[in-house]
C-alpha cells in the first residue's frame, strides 16, 4: 500500500516536472539561448513515459529507504532530476537555479533525516558534494567546452544525496555515468548518427547514475 502512495506521488511528480520543462523550454528557445534541438518534449509518447517512469522510481525509492521523510526526500531528485533531464535533453542546458533551488530545498531536509534514519551522514553528505563538485569541475576545465556549469553544479546537489548514503555511493554514481554516457556515444558513433565532434547532454547520464547508485 505504502509503495503505490509513493507511485501515485512520483506520477504527479512526473506530470509537474513534464509541464515545467515545456514551459521552460520555450522560454530558452524564444530567448535564443539554447544549444540543440530535439523535441521530445513536444513528442505524444512524453508524457505516458515521464510519468510512468517517475512513478516506478517514486515506488523503488520507498521499497528502498523505511522512513518517509527519507523516501519523500529522495523523491525531490527524481522530481528535480527528470524537470532537468528533460530540459537538458531539448536545449543542451542545465539551469543552474533549479539546480541551486533544489539543493536549497534538500539540504536542510537531508539533514533532518540524518538525525532519524540511521542509513544517512550529515558529514559524509557534505564530503560527498564537494567531491563530486570537484571531480566534474576538474573534467570541466580539461573538457574545454565540453561539460558546462550546469554538469558541475548538477554534481554538487548529486554529491549531497549520495555522500548522504555513502562515499561509495558517490563512486558508483560517478562510474556508472560516464559507462552509461560512454554507451550512449558509442551507440550513436555506430549506427553513424553522431561524429567524435557531436556533443550530446551528459547531465541525464549524471542523473541516472545517481538514481543507480541510490537504488542499488
Amino acid at each position: 500500500m505504502r509503495e503505490l502512495v509513493f507511485a501515485v506521488l512520483g506520477a504527479a511528480s512526473g506530470f509537474k516536472a513534464l509541464t515545467r520543462a515545456r514551459v521552460d523550454i520555450a522560454r530558452y528557445r524564444l530567448s535564443g539561448e539554447t544549444f540543440g534541438e530535439s523535441h521530445f518534449t513536444d513528442s505524444p509518447v512524453a508524457m505516458p513515459i515521464v510519468i510512468a517512469t517517475c512513478s516506478a522510481l517514486y515506488a523503488l525509492i520507498a521499497n528502498r529507504f523505511t522512513h518517509d521523510l527519507t523516501a519523500l526526500t529522495f523523491g525531490i531528485l527524481v522530481g528535480a532530476g527528470m524537470w532537468l533531464t528533460l530540459i537538458d535533453i531539448d536545449t543542451h542546458l542545465l539551469p543552474r537555479r533549479i539546480v541551486y533551488r533544489t539543493t536549497a530545498l534538500v539540504m536542510p531536509l537531508l539533514i533532518v533525516c540524518a538525525f532519524f534514519d540511521d542509513a544517512g551522514s550529515v558529514l559524509g553528505m557534505f564530503v560527498g558534494a564537494f567531491a563530486l563538485w570537484m571531480v566534474m569541475r576538474v573534467l570541466e576545465v580539461l573538457a574545454r567546452g565540453g561539460l558546462g556549469g550546469g554538469d558541475v553544479a548538477l554534481a554538487g546537489l548529486l554529491g549531497l544525496y549520495l555522500g548522504w548514503l555513502s562515499y561509495e555511493a558517490v563512486v558508483v554514481g560517478l562510474i556508472t555515468a560516464f559507462m552509461v554516457g560512454g554507451v550512449f556515444a558509442l551507440l550513436l558513433l555506430i549506427t553513424r548518427r553522431a561524429n567524435r565532434s557531436t556533443r550530446f547532454a551528459f547531465g541525464p547520464f549524471l542523473i541516472v547514475g545517481a538514481l543507480v547508485a541510490v537504488l542499488r
